[in-house]
């Protein structure tokens, strides 16, 4: 499903999308740069969604426990990134080398040649490190919904993103956010997708239930919420990130020595923003809320709650001690007098009539 809008009302249309409840979890948004991923996420917190995101910058084994933790459902919303413009630079850089080292080849020498190839490795390396955006060979767990934040360059980066949901045989949906720039390579998809699937009709439909009432009511919101986050704040909310994989890195030695299986310690959705989150941006009046985006909303939740995804888990509260419920009856245990009339009795001599009535 697509739909289109210009690029400044893309943090709008998703907001909506996520704070309506509009699409269902979980939640896996692709976005073609980091600096994206955390000016989404950070906008995110501000209206109270919890995200992560699957930073190219961290060391593989903390890249790994971000996946895990989504697949668990410590959170419900990923931010990842599959750096395609950075790709397309690094090839065409690896390309003009390749050229110019086989020009050269013949003059260089052997000390030379070590050179290059320590310096070819290291660039390998930050260009897998780069290209890292969802692991290859980890899958993700019921994944309901892919958001193109931005669209990928090309039909076969879509087909890779989308093939994210919708795995053995579970229904899934992919929404693609779209600019006028990006139309190009719209139509450019769904061609392709047409002949694969050798109809005329069109293959990827506008998203019905994203009313415009309700787009144009999170609009003051949304402005003077991504106005706020400025690049600076961006960066430090990717150094932030970085040191707190390091303390839960640290953390993660002990813990997971005594408790192998548990993955609550690993928060990859911990507040990024020091600042204190206003309140009126969490919830959303019932007057601002188009009633076909509330009635789509409820639907919603209707089938999630078919689908037995948000079933509560029964914990047992701690000092609870069991017993029969008669002896915990606040009825038959009730007395006027309360506790100091008692006391007062029993100084004066006089007998309890809840003990004598026990007794008897």
């Amino acid at each position: 499903m697509g739909i289109s809008c210009d690029a400044k009302d893309k943090i709008l249309h998703i907001l909506a999308l996520l704070k309506f409840e509009l699409i269902q979890k979980k939640v896996l948004i692709f976005v073609n740069s980091i600096d994206m991923a955390f000016r989404l996420r950070l906008i995110l917190e501000k209206f109270g969604i919890r995200s992560a995101v699957l930073n190219a910058e961290l060391p593989q084994n903390s890249r790994l426990h971000i996946i895990e933790a989504f697949n668990a459902r410590l959170f419900d919303y990923l931010i990842a990134t599959d750096d395609t413009k950075t790709k397309e630079k690094q090839t065409n850089e690896e390309n003009k080398k390749e050229a110019t080292l086989s020009r050269k080849r013949k003059k260089q020498t052997n000390k030379e040649n070590q050179k290059e190839q320590k310096v070819s490795r290291k660039h390998l390396q930050q260009t897998l490190d780069a290209e890292f955006g969802v692991v290859r060979g980890i899958d993700f767990k019921n994944v309901f919904t892919v958001v193109n934040f931005d669209m990928p360059l090309d039909a076969t980066g879509y087909v890779h993103r989308i093939g994210r949901t919708g795995r053995a045989n579970k229904t899934g949906a992919s929404i693609s956010l779209v600019s006028p720039k990006e139309d190009s390579t719209f139509k450019e998809i769904e061609h392709m997708l047409q002949d694969v699937e050798k109809k005329d009709m069109d293959c990827i439909s506008p998203f019905p239930l994203l009313t415009k009432d309700a787009v144009e009511s999170l609009r003051y919101r949304a402005q003077d919420v991504a106005r706020s986050v400025t690049t600076r704040d961006v960066q430090e909310a990717r150094r932030q990130d970085i040191k707190n994989e390091i303390l839960n890195s640290e953390k993660l030695k002990s813990h997971f020595e005594e408790n192998p299986t548990d993955l609550d310690l690993l928060k990859h959705d911990k507040l990024l923003c020091n600042k204190e989150i206003p309140a009126y941006l969490r919830d959303v009046p019932d007057y601002l809320i188009d009633p076909k985006t509330k009635e789509a909303s409820n639907a919603v939740k209707l089938s999630r709650a078919a689908m037995h995804i948000d079933k509560p888990q029964r914990r047992k509260r701690q000092g609870f001690k069991g017993g029969s419920g008669k002896s915990r009856d606040p009825l038959k245990t009730f007395s006027a007098e309360g506790k100091r009339g008692r006391r007062r009795k029993e100084r004066e001599g006089e007998p309890d009539r809840r003990k004598k009535s026990k007794k008897a």
